[in-house]
């Protein structure tokens, strides 16, 4: 049969199978109702024709067609359209298309699967015949498909457990490689499964755990499964500690071809049941370190837990919480034992009920103990037992101890006061009260800012905030307002209270009435600065003083000198012992002026010494030369005994200056022929010099009043020269060096003088460069021969000065000297025809010496011309400031002849500045 588009019909869900339309023998005919009535199997035969020649009642069922419509010799195509109609058949035209295209394929056909409407699904096949005609077969496969979704659904579940579970699925071979792992195990190792398969087992354990899978493996072989732990070494380092359930894999033969492993990482456990031991230890250990006794009950009332303190303070045998008692029969064991004889609280059950959570009882020892209870959400209860009979006894203690702190601080002198932590004060003793005449309520309710200075009050806050933070005792000192009105100062020495815990508390502070000491200070600073005040006026007198002095004694020595060297007039004898004499006062005087300095400048505290090594014996033989002529003018023999080299640590100016002191005395207050000794020697590592003279000595009463300034013990009166200074000066230059001085003597017998000084280590150091200064008795400079006029300026404002000069410089028959009474006018002299060398004047009106040599070196046709400064001012800063300045020498007042030559005929023969 066949179709307008020439096609076959087909069946969706009907296998055909094409026979020949002659009819079967009978007995194939039997056959086939045969099997028609007894396979579950739906079977039509269809012609060549495509019509249907036979069919059982189970083709009916599976096919959705009723046996109307399946009659023998109907076409195919109303088969269709009977399924078209009833719905079994899509009416989509794509799938009648492939009906029609699976009924025309040749041969046999792929099978198909037709869902029915009421749920069941029918695999069609369909199997041609050698005559044209086809057999359709139809199974009921909806149990087979159910089957195999389950089995779709388990296969993915069971996938995507294994992908997704934490657990480590490890599938190992007979050679004991890895196979396969899902992702678990695969971070368990810390490797991705492409690295993973093919290393062996033995890669990820330690030997302790190599021996513990070839244990297992043996029994894997022997087909034995089971759980055991092992520590896994991840190839990353970090080691892993696994539970493995391993289970053997046998082939389809029969022998083994690997294991499976399901392994579960319990590493956190491991780690928990770790601390968890750690804990348990230590609560063990804290249980039974407690202080307390503790007992708890679980949610039924029953012991739990104890500690060991627990049954000594309450003496309860360990066998009776064993048996888990409640805390009734504790009590009731107790009530049997009779220990609550003496309280008989305890001894009644409703009293027993109505006890606090905390409370307090006696033991039948006397002893006091503190019961507290704490019973928790679900039931349990903590109840602590607690020997407080120390503490009451103490806190009784202290509470007398108290009492009597406070009648003690009451009565005691002293201002006494407690604050909180805020600062707050919460206590002042009787004293406190006293002193600032407010009761004890008025002072409490009174801020700090009421009660202290408000010029205080932050210094205040700073000291005690610093204290307790640093948790020290502070010192500090404040002014009080009192309630009249009243000032009072108050010295506070504190201390910071912390509890227990550490917690800070507040302050105690005891403090003392310091305002008649203040008073006194401020009397005393006031009287200081007056002194100081003084002082320095002193200071500034007497150094305007030796600037006066000096410039008079300027002349006075200055022309003596010029009458003694006078060579085309010279003095006759008388008139020379005259200058003589006139010169020999000056000197003195000079002395005076000196050592009169030198006394304000160390009580001044401005006398300022270099101490460094200086050789003594050096500088004693320097000073032999320079007192030879006085021991001479009193006929006295010098003895200079040099035992060996010797270096001390002094200042060489000064040490020279306390030798020349004691040698002079020696010289003047020996006996004429006499004999005056130097020596050192050493004493308790250091060095003793010592001047001996064969005076008249001294008692013991002068021998105490000697070293005080202007003491001469009445030798003031006789002829020999002196101010009482230079013994006074001598004892402070050598303190001031670290030394000490003495002296030994005996009426009749002469004295000994003597100083100590410390030994330098060091060896000598050159002595610092400084401006020339001449020497005290310079030799007279050789006159040079006259070699062309040199033009020498000389600015000074005093008369009697430049004239003074015109007669000094008058020796020189080679120099021009040139005169300037103004400094100004100096300077324009010296622009205008620069001369080879200035003489300056350090005070001069308008302008002074200084800024006078500031100008020279500033013009550039008078920077060069040496400068030298020709003052009355002595002092040692006077010198160092000109030094500074940039003079090229100094020369003081009044001037000594020689070294005034000296230096001009240094500077006019080419020496360079500087």
């Amino acid at each position: 049969m066949r179709f307008d588009n020439g096609r076959r019909p087909g069946l969706r869900g009907a296998i055909v199978v094409h026979v020949s339309t002659a009819p079967p023998p009978p007995d194939s005919s039997e056959l086939l109702h045969l099997l028609y009535a007894h396979t579950e199997l739906g079977l039509a035969v269809f012609g060549a024709d495509a019509r249907l020649l036979s069919r059982n009642e189970h083709f009916l069922d599976l096919a959705g067609l009723g046996a109307d419509a399946a009659q023998e010799g109907r076409p195919l195509l109303e088969l269709l359209r009977e399924l078209l109609r009833s719905g079994e058949i899509s009416r989509t035209r794509a799938e009648a298309r492939w009906h029609r295209q699976w009924l025309a394929l040749p041969g046999d056909a792929p099978p198909l699967e037709q869902r029915r409407r009421d749920g069941r699904t029918v695999e069609i096949r369909r199997r041609r015949t050698a005559t044209g005609g086809a057999v359709v077969v139809l199974t009921d496969i909806s149990e087979r498909k159910a089957l195999q979704a389950a089995k779709a659904a388990d296969q993915r579940m069971l996938r995507l457990l294994v992908e997704r579970t934490e657990q480590g699925i490890w599938f190992i071979d007979e050679q004991q490689r890895t196979v396969d792992a899902n992702p678990a195990m695969c971070r368990l190792l810390a490797l991705p499964l492409e690295q993973l398969r093919g290393r062996p087992i033995w890669d990820f354990v330690d030997e302790d755990g190599a021996a513990l899978f070839r244990e297992t493996i043996e029994r894997r072989r022997r087909g034995q499964s089971e759980a055991y732990e092992i520590t896994l070494r991840a190839a990353d380092g970090t080691r892993r500690h696994c539970v493995n359930n391993a289970t053997p894999i046998a082939g389809a033969s029969g022998p083994l071809t690997g294991s499976v492993g399901l392994w579960t990482d319990i590493t956190p456990l491991k780690e928990a049941e770790r601390r968890l031991a750690e804990q348990s230890q230590a609560l063990t250990l804290t249980l039974e370190s407690l202080h307390e006794g503790v007992f708890t009950t679980g949610q039924d009332g029953r012991a739990v837990v104890w500690n060991r303190r627990l049954l000594e303070l309450l003496e309860l045998p360990e066998s009776l919480l064993r048996k888990r008692p409640t805390i009734e029969e504790v009590r009731s064991f107790q009530v049997a034992r009779g220990d609550f004889a003496h309280d008989s609280t305890f001894n009644d059950p409703a009293q027993r009920a109505a006890l606090p959570d905390r409370y307090r009882r006696r033991t039948k020892d006397g002893q006091l103990l503190e019961v507290e209870g704490r019973r928790a959400t679900d039931g349990c209860l903590v109840r602590t037992y607690r020997d407080v009979t120390a503490d009451v006894r103490a806190a009784e203690a202290l509470r007398v101890s108290g009492e009597r702190f406070r009648q003690m601080a009451d009565a005691a002198p002293a201002l006494i006061w407690q604050g909180e932590a805020n600062g707050r004060a919460v206590w002042f003793n009787q004293r406190w009260l006293q002193c600032t005449g407010r009761p004890l309520d008025d002072e409490l309710q009174r801020p700090w800012s009421d009660r202290m200075h408000p010029d205080d009050l932050d210094w205040g806050r700073t000291v005690l905030g610093a204290a307790a933070a640093a948790r020290r005792p502070f010192e500090f000192e404040y002014r009080v307002v009192c309630a009249d009105g009243r000032i009072v100062w108050v010295a506070d020495h504190g201390i910071t209270r912390f509890d227990a815990d550490g917690r800070f508390e507040g302050f105690t502070c005891y403090g003392w009435d310091i305002t008649e000491r203040k008073a006194a200070q401020q009397a005393l600073a006031a009287a200081k600065d007056e002194a100081e005040r003084l002082s320095r006026a002193k200071s500034e007198f007497l150094s305007r003083m030796s600037h006066e002095l000096r410039t008079p004694l300027n002349a006075v020595l200055g022309f003596a000198q010029l009458l003694a060297s006078d060579t085309a007039e010279p003095l006759t004898p008388r008139q020379r012992d005259r200058v003589r004499e006139l010169q020999r006062g000056g000197a003195h005087l000079l002395d005076l002026i000196n050592d009169v300095l030198d006394l304000a400048r160390i009580e001044a505290g401005a006398l300022r010494l270099q101490l460094q090594p200086v050789e003594l014996c050096a500088l004693a033989r320097e000073c032999e030369g320079l007192v030879a002529g006085l021991m001479a003018q009193h006929e006295v023999h010098l003895e200079l005994q040099c035992p060996g080299d010797c270096v001390l640590r002094a200042d060489p100016m000064r040490l020279k200056q306390v030798l020349l002191n004691l040698l002079s005395n020696a010289a003047k207050y020996n006996r004429a022929g006499g004999v005056a000794r130097l020596s050192w020697h050493r004493v308790d590592g250091r060095v003793r010099v010592v001047v001996q003279d064969e005076g008249a000595g001294l008692d013991a009463e002068g021998q105490t009043r000697l070293f005080h300034p202007f003491e001469r013990l009445g030798a003031e009166s006789g002829t020999v020269e002196g101010t009482g200074i230079g013994l006074a000066l001598s004892k402070w230059l050598v303190e001031l060096m670290g030394g000490r001085i003495g002296v030994s003597s005996r009426p009749g017998l002469g004295s000994e003088f003597w100083f100590e000084l410390a030994e330098a280590a060091e060896p000598v150091a050159p002595r610092p460069a400084e401006l020339p200064a001449p020497p005290p008795q310079a030799q007279p400079a050789p006159t040079p021969a006259p070699a062309g006029r040199r033009r020498v300026l000389y600015i000074e404002d005093n008369e009697v000065n430049r004239l003074l000069m015109q007669g000094m410089l008058g020796q020189r028959p080679g120099i021009e000297l040139e005169l300037a009474a103004l400094p100004e006018e100096g300077l324009a002299m010296a622009h205008a025809a620069p001369p080879a060398l200035v003489l300056l004047d350090i005070q001069l009106p308008g302008i002074d010496g200084f800024e006078v040599l500031a100008r020279l070196r500033a013009d550039a046709l008078t920077a060069g011309i040496p400068v030298i400064a020709v003052s009355a001012n002595a002092m040692p800063a006077d010198r160092a400031r000109a030094q500074a300045a940039g003079f090229d020498e100094y020369v003081t007042k009044p001037i000594d002849l020689d070294s005034l030559l000296a230096a001009v005929d240094r500077w006019l023969d080419g020496r360079p500045r500087g």
